[in-house]
């Protein structure tokens, strides 16, 4: 598990499930074989190998030679039973309940390998550069990346250095490169290319790591596993004072003690969150979506707990890693003018979320509309394994 630290208080948890396999990671790199091509659903079945079967819907197939703006086809006509493919998890898969059967994990042939400043998408051809970069050096270094494959252009690059990009471009073709080369070797078996991130990486490259003041990790174990991950993606980082060893003041302190990191985590257990002005949230998971309902409580006024409420839905979006459809009830939203200073507060606080999260507007009915979306199990499918 992976805590991010802001102000003194826990902004974001990342947490892996336990290792139960059969099990795939969100990233996660396969080369499969389709076993069932499915005209109702316009999807196919993809043997992952290991007992694990992904989901590859039509509309994230991927024709070799294919131009993206081309008009898509059946899925029968993009593949057919037998067929080995390459595929990259697109979201990790659902356990059931008594109510609803397990999700397979969701795969697209739209594949991409992240590094910290770049993201190389070897079927493209474009360049895509974040709206946030105004660094002319970086605008041009970029331009020039064009060639083999796409580029994503990450929001962290304003801040490298044009060398750095320059060695993580390389290094990013050299990994697929070995991707490739693993590929081969399986030959007609389907199999794992290449392990999705874990907690700890996904928190790195989320926030950027060279963004975070100081990086902690609770055991030498794992300080040796950042600091290798840091030499090959930001080596100024990994012998760097901010880069350090926990060690506690007190002889059985834990990490995660400081910063009261596990009473976050148990008050998560809980559907109600208190806010600082009198009102609370009160958070209502169902199997097609999560409600979040404002309650005024003892707050004076209901603009200031709204206001209050805006931010707190957006960390405890983060907290328990929701996804899909969220709704959020406010309280008493009837002027537009509120409205939007709702709508500005809840968009700036999902700006920095690694998961793509959309607030789409208020509804006829006065309740916020948001979708965020799925990568990783949800924090109380993880606590309930």
């Amino acid at each position: 598990m992976a805590a991010v630290v802001k102000d003194g208080v826990t902004d974001d948890l990342y947490v892996d499930p336990p290792a139960v396999a059969p099990r795939t990671r969100w990233r996660a790199l396969y080369f499969g074989k389709v076993t069932k091509v499915d005209t109702k659903l316009q999807a196919a079945l993809v043997d992952l190998g290991g007992g694990v079967t992904g989901f590859l819907p039509a509309k994230h197939v991927r024709r070799a030679g294919a131009d993206e703006s081309e008009t898509r086809s059946g899925i029968s006509e993009l593949l057919q039973s037998g067929q080995m493919v390459l595929v990259q998890v697109k979201s990790e898969g659902r356990a059931g309940s008594a109510n609803e059967n397990e999700k397979m994990p969701r795969l697209t042939m739209k594949v991409y390998i992240s590094g910290q400043f770049l993201a190389y998408t070897p079927a493209a051809k474009q360049v895509t550069i974040s709206h946030k970069i105004e660094n002319e050096e970086i605008l041009a270094l970029t331009a020039r990346l064009k060639g083999a494959g796409g580029w994503i252009v990450r929001s962290p690059s304003e801040q490298a250095a044009p060398d750095e990009i320059e060695a993580e471009a390389k290094r990013l073709q050299d990994e697929w490169q070995s991707i490739l080369d693993a590929q081969e070797k399986l030959g007609d078996k389907p199999g794992l290319l290449k392990e999705g991130p874990d907690a700890i990486v996904r928190a790195l490259t989320d926030y950027g790591a060279g963004a975070f003041e100081h990086i902690y990790a609770g055991d030498k174990k794992i300080l040796g596993l950042i600091t290798d991950w840091c030499a090959a993606h930001l080596p100024a980082l990994a012998t760097s004072k901010r880069l350090r060893l926990f060690k506690p003041e007190q002889g059985a302190q834990k990490l995660f003690d400081t910063h009261d990191v596990y009473g976050t985590l148990e008050t998560l257990k809980e559907n109600v969150v208190p806010l600082a002005c009198g009102a609370s949230l009160v958070i209502e998971p169902t199997t097609a979506l999560t409600v979040i309902d404002v309650n005024q409580g003892s707050a004076g006024g209901h603009a200031a707990a709204n206001l209050e409420a805006a931010p707190a839905i957006a960390r405890q979006c983060r907290l328990r890693n929701l996804s899909g459809v969220i709704l959020a009830d406010f309280i008493n939203t009837g002027t537009k003018d509120e409205r939007s200073r709702l709508l500005q507060a809840i968009e700036a606080a999902v700006g920095e979320d690694g998961a793509n999260t959309q607030v789409h507007g208020f509804t006829r009915l006065g309740i916020l509309e948001i979708t965020r979306r799925r990568r990783t199990a949800g924090l109380a499918e993880n606590l309930a394994k």
